[in-house]
């Protein structure tokens, strides 16, 4: 029988314990064990969110020190003008598996290098984009340009090209800048160059019913199939069916002739991102929900 005020003692790692009574050691022991479990399992947690996989994801308005923070994205879209091939070798290092660099071929920023320099050849003005101007793409050197732009992004390893404001023909209708936008994908294609293409609906339904698809074009990209957006306040809102059922026809058209789909979506409820879902899988399309226009 245990005599009173001597205590038990117990080793526990390099160190020896001692409790004054069996029901205290067994109440402390206790505790120790809960405690050690939940910190293993909010460390087993943590490392499964570090783990999880993005089948897409757009950034190309994030600031380098985001870009070069993402993670696992099976397609990865960023804007990679200003960024260095070490820059790129990183975000591949984080587990990102192909990475398209933006390219803007339609339209000029007024906030690229190069603005000044292709003001003259600008031909309109870019409704809801005031920092942006259309661009006439049947200028000689403005091709040269683009495809200069192209291979630098290249050179700093990105996987491919994410090509946007091919638009540029619906806005103006002419043979002259359809055949310009079709010698630029050319070019591409010549120089082994993979693309997504962002939205440019009437370009692609061109070159699908004139059967002369550029075999770059690997992807086709559409914004707001199901989601709208509201310029005067940069607001989110659901789609009507008519523009929706537009774009569902054209995408299934597209697949129907070898191109990948891929959707952005902003800003939409639980709800509305139910039904994108629903419809993403049954087609097999690929849907980034993004809750900021700047995409960043």
């Amino acid at each position: 029988m245990r005599k009173m005020g001597v205590n038990l003692p117990y080793k526990f790692g390099d160190g020896t314990f001692f409790f004054r009574s069996k029901k205290e050691m067994t109440k402390i022991l206790v505790l120790i064990s809960v405690v050690i479990f939940f910190t293993a399992c909010t460390v087993k947690t943590t490392e499964k969110l570090t783990d999880v996989r993005h089948p897409y994801g757009v950034f190309i308005g994030a600031e380098k020190e985001k870009l070069l923070s993402i993670n696992n994205y099976d397609v990865l879209v960023i804007d990679a003008e200003l960024l260095t091939a070490e820059d790129i070798d990183v975000i591949h290092q984080n587990g990102n598996n192909e990475i398209y660099s933006y390219l803007n071929i339609g339209s000029v920023e007024d906030f690229r290098s190069y603005y000044e320099e292709f003001l003259p050849f600008t031909i309109g003005e870019y409704k809801d984009w005031d920092n942006e101007k259309w661009i006439d793409v049947s200028s000689e050197k403005w091709q040269t340009h683009i495809v200069e732009a192209a291979d630098e992004l290249m050179d700093k390893g990105v996987s491919g090209l994410f090509v946007d404001n091919t638009d540029v023909y619906y806005a103006f209708h002419e043979q002259k800048i359809y055949n310009a936008l079709l010698d630029i994908f050319n070019a591409f294609t010549e120089k082994g160059i993979k693309v997504i293409v962002n939205g440019g609906d009437v370009f692609i339904s061109e070159v699908i019913n004139n059967r002369s698809i550029p075999t770059c074009i690997k992807a086709v990209n559409q914004e707001t199939v199901f989601t709208s957006i509201n310029f005067d306040d940069k607001s989110f809102g659901e789609n009507n069916w008519e523009n929706r059922e537009y774009f569902i026809e054209y995408l299934n058209v597209c697949k129907q002739n070898g191109m990948d789909v891929l959707l952005i979506e902003y800003g939409a409820n639980d709800k509305l991102r139910k039904k994108v879902m629903d419809y993403c899988n049954k087609n097999d399309y690929v849907c980034y929900f993004a809750d900021s226009l700047a995409l960043d």
